[in-house]
């Protein structure tokens, strides 16, 4: 999973806070002014550019980059068994290759198995933290908003053309560095997760083919 797709689930959710308006900022009618007072927030920028971003995705390169060196150790390890049992086919009798050819592939379908589950653990835990700075970018951005007398706070992203007298990011991240410096990484080998829908692993494939990898750590911005 790309940071660009897991930055985001946040985004999105950022937008659709921002449009209606955060924090207890109300639409002008509400407040019986004469006009909305509008304010723009790039949440893309939020979530790439604060200290607390910025450390998670740090993290999430940790694990990635030990988990991406025991898959390549353990895939080394899996091919050499799959020669080795390839060589084998012309000795053994047939009913006793059958037998060593299927327990490897169970061997092969529980390593792509436990491959998955890491991935996921890990792809929660990101999600998890970056979580926590999306709600604190929605409570930053309505303190602004109503320090700067603004109604309606909406993220870039939702719109064609901004002023830029009307963004109100640098205030914001500014605040968010301030308040939120770092966030928690949790452990994925010790994380409750909820497991994914329809996430129990697929069939097992011939031997021989490509184990499934630890997705790539998001590029540093």
């Amino acid at each position: 999973m790309t940071s660009s797709i897991i930055r985001f689930a946040a985004a999105v959710t950022l937008g659709a806070a921002l449009v209606a308006g955060i924090a207890g900022v109300q639409p002008a009618a509400a407040q019986g002014r004469a006009a909305t007072i509008i304010g723009i927030v790039d949440a893309d920028r939020l979530l790439a550019d604060s200290l607390a971003a910025k450390g998670v995705r740090l993290e999430r390169e940790k694990y990635a980059n030990t988990y991406q060196a025991q898959v390549k150790d353990m895939e080394t390890k899996l091919r050499a068994e799959d020669q080795e049992l390839s060589q084998q086919r012309g000795v053994l009798a047939p009913d006793v290759f059958q037998q060593r050819a299927t327990a490897f592939q169970q061997k092969l379908a529980d390593f792509q198995g436990q491959v998955k589950e890491k991935q996921d653990r890990l792809d929660y835990s990101f999600q998890q933290a970056m979580q926590e700075i999306g709600n604190t970018i929605v409570t930053i951005s309505g303190e602004v908003a109503k320090a700067q007398g603004i109604t309606t706070v909406i993220a870039r992203n939702q719109v064609v053309y901004v002023d830029p007298s009307m963004d109100i990011t640098a205030p914001i991240l500014e605040r968010i560095n301030q308040r939120l410096p770092s966030v928690k990484f949790q452990d994925p080998a010790t994380l409750q997760v909820q497991p994914p829908a329809g996430g129990a692993p697929g069939a097992a494939p011939a031997p021989g083919a490509p184990a499934a990898k630890i997705p790539p750590a998001p590029a540093k911005k």
